[in-house]
């Protein structure tokens, strides 16, 4: 299993799925595109201690997916 977070007003929302499943893997995929249209970024993160990797393409095999939207100053 997979799981993706997109960070939000509410914390975050979590979408998960398994890439062994199609239908599943269509609708991250479709949450990742629509984040990233509304102008999040995407790091992918195999653990913890480590520094997360952009990501500029949906990767059904990525364990976990951070969706961070952009900072706005003021």
């Amino acid at each position: 299993m997979s799981d993706m977070y997109v960070m939000d007003r509410t914390g975050h929302t979590t979408v998960t799925w398994d890439s062994d499943k199609p239908f599943e893997v269509d609708l991250a995929r479709t949450a990742f595109d629509k984040a990233i249209k509304e102008g999040y970024s995407a790091f992918r993160v195999e653990a913890a201690d480590q520094r997360g990797e952009r990501m500029n393409k949906f990767d059904p095999k990525a364990g976990k997916i951070m969706m961070v939207p952009h900072l706005v100053g003021g």
